[in-house]
């Protein structure tokens, strides 16, 4: 989900792979099903506009899209395992806070909105306390474990 070229670099990882051998890899769904990625960045910068690389994460979120890059690469039996579980930031909200201040997510919200940084850290550090279970700090998180695997030499 991060490569320049997706296309290239799929088409290289097929390249490298033997044929029938298979891919497994695990991406985020889109957005909307990521509760952690939509509830951290209004918290932070409220009304504020998301960068077009906030959505890069969820870039191969759509099906149809990645079965579309794949196809393209030459992978083929392409399949799709829907996963639900919580992203835990923490056994606690200090150690989520912690461990948020240090992704792009955190850093770019900060960057788009005219509020004090010490309010809107305090907003995050509320927003966990809210997300505080007793396995830990949990949000709601959405991934595909896609399958496929590398067509027959071409």
């Amino acid at each position: 989900m991060f490569f320049a070229d997706r296309v290239a670099a799929f088409a290289n990882v097929a390249r490298a792979m033997r044929p029938g051998a298979r891919l497994v890899w695990m991406v985020w769904q889109s957005q909307e099903r990521n509760e952690w990625s939509g509830a951290i960045r209004r918290t932070l910068a409220p009304g504020t506009a998301v960068s077009a690389a906030a959505f890069t994460p969820f870039s191969l979120g759509d099906p149809m899209i990645a079965t579309d890059l794949l196809s393209t690469a030459g992978f083929v039996s392409i399949d799709f395992i829907d996963v639900r579980e919580p992203v835990f930031y923490g056994p606690d909200v200090d150690s989520a806070f912690d461990a948020l201040n240090d992704l792009y997510l955190v850093k770019d919200a900060l960057a788009r909105t005219d509020a004090a940084p010490d309010k809107a850290l305090q907003r995050l550090r509320d927003l966990l306390e809210t997300h505080m279970t007793t396995q830990g700090v949990l949000f709601d998180s959405r991934a595909w474990i896609i399958t496929a695997h590398r067509g027959q030499s071409r």
